[in-house]
């Protein structure tokens, strides 16, 4: 899995209003994810490369949702101690009525492309999104406690062996929307990786939505 080498220190300074919704180092070392660091920059602020699906229309449609530009945003990032585990974080703000529609599109791609292809440079890789009810991350039960409304799904991509797993939750609150995924490289279920991916997940969730919703954490 290739991540960013980016330095731990002086992280990028966010606009106050949604800054204060995006987790801290602080937050993280108190919840017991001391294994974790703020990266001084975003591993994935740049925009997604070409996507092709099964059909024009959905060509359409995956270059159009994973592409949506929200009218602010702000980005973190975090990553463990041996690299093997990298979390991004956005909050955006979208104009009246624009953050349902992305939803929207968003839930079509999942339902309607059980798999596409994503071109890197001379490089085209394969993205083939896990059924949710077959996830262990359980995506259809963490839909249901967070925001106006949300999604999660889990993508794997690139060749056998290779596979990197990346499982995203999108919670919107109004006209704002939380974007957190997982990056790491697919292990064997059950095994020592995908055990501790599941502990980190499970208190990024904990943590991620409930500063987003302004609730309280722990």
């Amino acid at each position: 899995m290739n991540t960013r080498d980016d330095s731990p220190s002086a992280p990028t300074p966010q606009p106050d209003d949604l800054g204060r919704l995006l987790l801290t180092a602080p937050d993280l070392t108190d919840a017991g994810l001391d294994d974790f660091t703020e990266l001084a920059s975003p591993s994935s602020d740049e925009d997604p490369p070409p996507m092709t699906g099964p059909t024009p229309e959905l060509t359409a449609l995956l270059n159009k949702a994973f592409n949506d530009k929200a009218t602010r945003e702000v980005r973190t990032s975090f990553m463990n101690a041996d690299s093997s585990i990298v979390v991004d974080e956005g909050v955006s703000e979208r104009a009246t009525g624009a953050a349902v529609a992305w939803m929207a599109d968003m839930r079509q791609v999942y339902a309607q492309c059980a798999a596409w292809t994503m071109n890197i440079g001379d490089q085209e890789f394969t993205v083939q999104v896990v059924d949710p009810v077959a996830d262990p991350s359980e995506p259809l039960k963490v839909e249901q406690r967070f925001g106006d409304e949300s999604v999660m799904r889990t993508m794997l991509a690139g060749p056998l062996g290779e596979q990197a797993r990346i499982t995203t939750l999108l919670v919107r609150h109004g006209d704002r929307a939380l974007e957190l995924t997982f990056r790491s490289l697919a292990s064997e279920p059950g095994g020592p990786e995908a055990a501790r991916l599941a502990t980190a997940m499970s208190k990024f969730l904990a943590l991620a939505p409930a500063r987003f919703l302004d609730l309280p954490l722990g």
